[in-house]
């Protein structure tokens, strides 16, 4: 009997067309030249590098071959440590459509290996369900990604309703990934290791959970039941909270189809955590609300592989969760 067909759901890459854009241009934001390094530079005066080791297809898919990995559908998070919604709203839109193309050159050419998910737009939300559509019915891919604060409440939230709409008339997938939306910026930190913990560890958990909340124990998704809302790294501290939601639910008030806490719309894939993490997400969330994802090329795949191994699944459940058959 052949292996179950493994895809990393949550990889990263930064396509060739979207930086051609910023390396077109005359004035920050632009990409330039410092030597063999290319940079970004910001209005601001700064001008962090492009980790040009982790555009290398190449590499790429001699670490999937090592790992045991199938297929990666990518999406672009950040260029440069930036996130997209951070530009002006019109360069962040030409950078959208730019990315998109490249995604789905990549696809064509890869003959499957890597997929793509579209960046959409997030200053004009009635644009974005639009690039959705093309992004999936014309360009070939799987569905699109928001940032998390997108979702960060009820009224942010509202105005994402045309893309949901999109997603829903598509059946296709929503991926919600940590990052601002355009015109909130995320905050800006040190680099010293707490400043980094309190950013990049508690920071970007907080927002997945907030908008996990907003997804999935409000009425946002009802008239939405085929779009696919898949929240990334776990859906942020939500495993551990289910517990102390049901335990809490009769003093919160919420009604007896919420009382056990656990989530009805919204899945999570495994990026970023251990087995430890795995087990619980299982036991919380719903095994079948699983699918695996890396955090590649920011973290290396052997880490995400030896999770699902070593977590407490049941043979079926790691099958599953490895195909992907949540996003089905």
């Amino acid at each position: 009997m052949n292996a179950p067909a493994v895809t990393d759901w949550h990889a990263h890459w930064i396509p060739p067309e979207a930086l051609a854009l910023l390396a077109g241009r005359a004035t920050p934001p632009c990409l330039i030249r410092d030597g063999a390094a290319r940079r970004l530079r910001l209005p601001d005066g700064r001008a962090p590098a492009v980790k040009e080791a982790q555009l290398d297809l190449d590499a790429r898919r001699a670490a999937l071959d090592q790992a045991g990995i199938d297929r990666q559908v990518l999406s672009l998070a950040v260029i440069a440590g930036i996130f997209p919604a951070a530009l002006p709203p019109d360069l962040e839109q030409a950078v959208a459509e730019a990315t998109n193309r490249g995604f789905a050159r990549l696809a064509r050419e890869s003959g499957g290996r890597f997929g793509g998910l579209a960046l959409l737009p997030t200053a004009d939300p009635d644009r974005a369900a639009r690039l959705l559509a093309i992004a999936v019915e014309e360009q070939g891919l799987e569905g699109g990604m928001l940032p998390a604060d997108a979702f960060a409440d009820d009224a942010t939230a509202d105005r994402f309703r045309p893309v949901l709409a999109a997603a829903h008339r598509l059946r296709t997938q929503l991926f919600v990934h940590p990052g601002p939306i355009s015109g909130r910026p995320w905050p800006a930190g040190g680099d010293d290791p707490l400043a980094m913990i309190r950013r990049r560890a508690v920071g970007f958990q907080d927002s997945l959970t907030a908008a996990a909340i907003t997804l999935d124990y409000t009425g946002l998704l009802d008239p939405y039941p085929e779009a696919r809302i898949r929240l990334a790294n776990l859906a942020g501290t939500l495993p551990l909270l289910v517990e102390r939601i049901a335990l809490t639910a009769e003093r919160m008030g919420l009604p007896p189809s919420r009382a056990d806490g656990r989530p009805r719309h919204i899945l999570a894939d495994t990026a970023s955590f251990g087995a430890a993490s795995l087990t619980l997400a299982a036991r919380t969330l719903g095994a079948d609300r699983l699918v695996f994802g890396s955090d590649c090329p920011a973290l290396t795949l052997d880490p995400a592989r030896a999770a699902v191994a070593g977590a407490d699944l049941t043979a079926t459940e790691r099958d599953t969760l490895l195909r992907g058959e949540a996003l089905a």
